[in-house]
């Protein structure tokens, strides 16, 4: 069993005014307990969260710390997944494939190697706010 965090998830942890920090907050706890298995995120995950990060805090110096913190540093809490060649091409043709001119709505192309990488690491489960896993994963929130 394994579970893939999402950036809203980190967002929740480093940023206290976050809509999200309490549920975040609780989520490491129960992360904490083994209970999803193996935890991972992604490479594009940590870049997303960052930049969020900076922008939502200002540039605040000790939010990017902590944040650099929870990929990289002693409070790091899952094992980042770094994408190859073959798994960038399947993102692009998720991407392209969700992202119809028909859409009601754009996936992001983070949220499309979300999935993919679930998929490529038989990877159950995705911690994140955002419904629009909903159909691809399980998503836990």
């Amino acid at each position: 069993m394994a579970i893939l965090l999402d950036t809203g998830f980190y967002l929740g942890l480093t940023h206290p005014k976050d809509e999200y920090h309490e549920q975040s907050i609780n989520f490491l706890k129960v992360l904490k307990t083994g209970k999803y298995g193996q935890v991972f995120t992604s490479n594009f995950i940590m870049a997303e969260s960052a930049t969020i990060v900076a922008l939502r805090t200002k540039n605040n110096l000790l939010a990017i710390q902590t944040i650099q913190e929870l990929f990289l540093g002693a409070g790091q809490i899952a094992i980042i997944l770094r994408l190859n060649e073959d798994i960038e091409c399947e993102i692009w043709l998720l991407f392209q494939k969700i992202n119809t001119p028909q859409s009601k709505k754009v996936v992001s192309f983070v949220d499309c190697s979300n999935i993919v990488l679930c998929r490529y690491y038989s990877i159950e489960h995705i911690l994140s706010y955002d419904p629009h896993f909903d159909g691809f994963l399980s998503r836990i929130c």
